[in-house]
């Protein structure tokens, strides 16, 4: 991807966090072609499989990531919290009596991970517009070797809990660092053109 290529691997993360992964690792050929590929690949193939497919998929790729993130020290920690409060046991029976865990783990876990990383590292390739003037773009999705996710054992209501967890922590932190060399400075005051909040707004 041609803004990746020779920088380094990581974008730096939004006040002081940990950078986030979206370069290419070292044995890696990613192109923004490739990328577009595989992100008009998975838009496709939504008018050829079922919704019961595509969402299964996903919530086996959440677990398959949930599974993973259990191996550290932090998700350990919140699996043993989720576990043993009630939050725990109620999805563990709504899985088991809806017959969810079933589902999940007959489903061919998505790459979440890698879909996620690779969709943001399109907005800031410094060519997309090139590219997308190029299509169609042939190639074959990026990030589909497989290997990424962890396969093994069923999918279950903890796992899928876990794997959103991180998969929403790690958008937030991209889109902070996307959007940090624009972003005002601490306690600047930015208005939006309206007179006041909308009604119903969740910001109170």
């Amino acid at each position: 991807m041609s803004p990746a290529r020779g920088q380094g691997r990581a974008v730096a993360g939004a006040q002081g966090r940990a950078p986030i992964q979206l370069a290419d690792e070292a044995d890696e050929a990613r192109t923004t072609a490739t990328l577009v590929a595989s992100l008009a690949a998975r838009i496709s193939m939504l008018t050829m499989i079922s919704g019961a497919s595509a969402v299964g998929s996903l919530m086996a790729g959440f677990a398959a990531v949930g599974k993973r993130v259990s191996q550290t020290a932090e998700g350990a920690r919140l699996r043993r919290a989720l576990e043993s409060g009630r939050a725990g046991a109620n999805v563990a029976a709504l899985w088991r009596a809806l017959r969810i865990e079933d589902w999940a783990s007959g489903a061919a876990p998505s790459p979440v991970m890698d879909h996620l990383r690779n969709d943001l590292a399109l907005l800031l390739a410094g060519d997309l517009e090139e590219t997308l003037a190029l299509l169609p773009i042939p190639g074959h999705p990026a990030g589909s070797a497989g290997g990424t996710e962890v396969e093994d054992g069923r999918s279950t209501g903890i796992d899928c809990l876990l794997g959103m967890w991180y998969y929403s922590r790690e958008m937030v932190r991209a889109i902070e660092s996307v959007a940090a060399p624009t972003l005002p400075p601490p306690g600047e005051v930015v208005h939006n053109g309206h007179g006041r909040e909308p009604p119903g707004s969740l910001l109170r």
